[in-house]
């Protein structure tokens, strides 16, 4: 007992000073970086590097096939998690705001139970669907594939929660002792013979992991007796009912990304692995590596918002409080747009800056990666594509800042559906190519910029009339 004792103390004592180097100015910006980057993509940041390592130390022992698998049941995993806990989550996280604001923290917990609940009951039900419609086997990865995209659908709803806490110290040490998990749970099983299920279990360990030290941190931060979970389980769900317009926008942006790949998995260029998933590796593997280059812009979006943005609004909305004069306001107003745009435009530059370097820098991708002729145009078309994207989200962002979720969720519809159908279209002309995706997110980011720059030129009609709930009835 007391070794145990002393070695709680040495802990807490290394856990002191890690926060009072934390506390670096310099150094906690580099945190807020690192943590507005694993909200972004930690999930899917977990799954790469993870897989690089597994596949890279797995292949010559368990072969091709095997690793194959692997890689399709965490892509399938991460591909379905989003689809309940993206909008689960977003819901999520404005009622932990609100909770705080209004001074009770008692029901952050019971927020974040009930949340991460449905979001993995939700996701392994998508899952089910899908062994059955696939027909996945054997029955060991099948099982593995549900319990996996249960467990990821349980860290995108942490990430978002966290995310609203400002825990973002914790969100790095988390996701860095789940990822430390899985790739040592996954090098343990290469002595023992490792099969499929064993590497998928040993993927969900870590990802539990974190989970597990999410759900302890919450209850930590907010001290909870669940004694009124049921009743914030019902809130949750009415307001699901009351936000489904920005709950359906959250659904249609995700299935947007991911639709052209559905696409090309079902088409006849669609490949089935060994154990029954669907995938077009060719076209799958480019346009994942494109989608990574603008997690810059998702990261500098999280960070823009909660410092600059903010502030702005809040200087808008305390001016309102004090009953200014309405030129003061339309100086606030005018204010809030220049901080909104300067930030848009500053990241836009940046990820533009990226890109470009990442286009000019794709035929030495092209080789190391071995990629073919044909995969090495679909890189460039994607890395600009996913520019365009990454300005339709940021334009898209600045709508939900004006409460325009309705053309927040008609953009993004938009997209879905016109990325639907130039896939379609293009595939049996060209076959596969990256061309519907880059022609759907330049039409869509153009639009949605348009939108943005009228949704932020009318804040204040917005705000007090057009988006103003109290004035209509429900």
């Amino acid at each position: 007992m007391a070794a145990t004792a002393r070695l709680g103390a040495h802990l807490r004592a290394i856990l002191r000073e890690a926060r009072w180097v934390a506390g670096d100015p310099l150094l906690a910006s580099v945190l807020r970086l690192g943590a507005a980057i694993i909200v972004a993509a930690g999930p899917w940041l977990v799954s790469v590097t993870a897989l690089a390592i597994i596949s890279v130390t797995m292949t010559p022992v368990m072969g091709f096939a095997a690793v194959e698998d692997l890689r399709l049941t965490v892509v399938y995993a991460f591909c379905i998690a989003p689809l309940a806990a993206g909008p689960i989550g977003a819901i999520a996280a404005r009622r932990v705001s609100a909770a705080l604001e209004a001074g009770r923290p008692a029901t952050v917990a019971e927020l974040f139970l009930s949340a991460a609940a449905l979001s993995s009951a939700v996701a392994q039900i998508i899952a089910i669907l899908a062994c059955l419609i696939l027909e996945i086997e054997p029955v060991g990865v099948a099982i593995g594939f549900v319990f996996l995209t249960g467990t990821a659908a349980l860290l995108w709803t942490s990430f978002a929660v966290l995310a609203a806490l400002r825990a973002f110290g914790f969100l790095i040490a988390a996701f860095t002792g789940g990822m430390a998990l899985s790739v040592a749970c996954a090098l343990v099983a290469a002595s023992r013979g490792p099969t499929t299920e064993i590497l998928i279990w040993c993927l969900a360990a870590g990802l539990s992991l974190c989970v597990a030290l999410s759900i302890r941190h919450v209850q930590r931060l907010c001290p909870s007796s669940y004694a009124t979970l049921r009743a914030t389980s019902l809130d949750l769900l009415a307001q699901l009912r009351a936000h489904a317009v920005l709950c359906a926008g959250v659904l249609f942006a995700i299935c947007g990304v991911w639709i052209d790949k559905w696409v090309f998995w079902f088409g006849p260029d669609g490949v089935r692995s060994a154990a029954g998933y669907l995938h077009a590796s060719g076209y799958d593997s480019v346009m994942f590596l494109a989608h990574l280059s603008v997690i810059p812009s998702y990261a500098a979006l999280l960070i823009f918002h909660h410092g600059d943005l903010v502030a702005a609004i809040d200087r808008f909305h305390a001016a309102l409080e004090d009953r200014a004069t309405y030129a003061l306001l339309q100086e606030r107003l005018q204010d809030l747009v220049r901080t909104a745009w300067s930030g848009v435009f500053t990241i836009v530059v940046v990820q533009s800056a990226v890109t470009v370097g990442l286009v000019l820098m794709s035929p030495l991708l092209e080789r190391s990666l071995d990629f073919s002729f044909d995969q090495f145009l679909m890189l460039r078309i994607g890395f600009i594509g996913c520019l365009g994207h990454a300005v339709m989200f940021l334009c898209c962002a600045l709508l939900l800042v004006a409460n325009r979720t309705a053309h927040f969720a008609l953009i993004q519809g938009a997209f879905l559906v016109l990325n639907l159908g130039l896939s379609i279209g293009l595939s049996l002309v060209l076959g596969i190519s990256a061309y519907a995706f880059f022609c759907s997110a330049l039409i869509a980011g153009a639009v949605a910029f348009y939108a943005a720059y009228r949704a932020l030129s009318d804040y204040d009609y917005h705000l007090f009339l057009a988006e103003n709930d109290s004035l209509y009835a429900k």
